[in-house]
């Protein structure tokens, strides 16, 4: 599973160049900007639930 959590990582780094480090182009709609804040929003998250997974549950699975 850690090594998911590092794929993971790679696509949001991905998604992160392709959308200029998550800034909607100047010209872009409602939508677009609402996209754009979901994108980083979900990056967010599933930040968390890898830190998550990674430094607490991970280790107490291996200590139990």
């Amino acid at each position: 599973m850690e090594y998911e959590h590092d794929d993971h990582g790679r696509n949001l780094a991905i998604i992160r160049e392709l959308t200029d480090n998550l800034t909607p182009p100047e010209e872009a709609c409602t939508s677009w900007r609402a996209l754009y804040l979901r994108l980083e929003a979900l990056e967010a998250e599933l930040m968390e639930h890898i830190h998550l997974e990674n430094h607490v549950l991970f280790p107490r699975a291996l200590n139990a």
